[in-house]
């Protein structure tokens, strides 16, 4: 009788612990975001498949971690470790058990002024982006396989 309450205790400990999908790929985009704001990008590149693929805001396209993480790796002095940002999930759409499309809105902040070519980014300027990501769940582990980053432009006024 000990057996079984232990093992009737243990399936409801278990199940109870279990993350929903919804839940992984929460835990991957706050991990991302985290990331990032540590500057770590080493860990925030993990977060993609091998053969993972990135469309920047500008429109470059990288193919691959190891290229996702080499191009952060160009950038990251002069745009990336001055801001800081903010992830937030829009919408989520799983298509089977093993792959979502998530969208998620970035809010990026100057943390100081710095350079980017043209011009000067101020202490405090916020951009805003629309983040389209495809994830795929490999070994019990969602993973980004695609990613297009969008800049939100504000229409000018009429």
């Amino acid at each position: 009788m000990n057996r079984m309450i232990l093992l009737f205790l243990f399936i409801l400990n278990a199940h109870c612990w279990a993350q929903t999908p919804q839940e992984q790929i929460n835990k991957v985009i706050i991990k991302q975001e985290t990331d990032w704001n540590k500057n770590d990008m080493l860990s925030y590149a993990d977060s993609f498949t091998e053969d993972g693929t990135l469309i920047n805001f500008l429109g470059l396209f990288w193919k691959g971690k190891s290229e996702i993480i080499n191009q952060f790796k160009l950038i990251n002095d002069c745009c990336i470790k001055p801001t800081q940002v903010k992830f937030d999930i829009s919408k989520t759409h799983f298509l089977s058990d093993k792959a979502a499309i998530v969208y998620i809105k970035e809010t990026l902040i100057a943390k100081q002024d710095y350079q980017v070519p043209g011009k000067t980014v101020r202490k405090g300027n916020t951009d805003h982006k629309m983040i389209t990501a495809v994830f795929v769940k490999q070994e019990n582990n969602w993973k980004i396989r695609s990613m297009q980053v969008t800049q939100i432009v504000p229409m000018p006024p009429k």
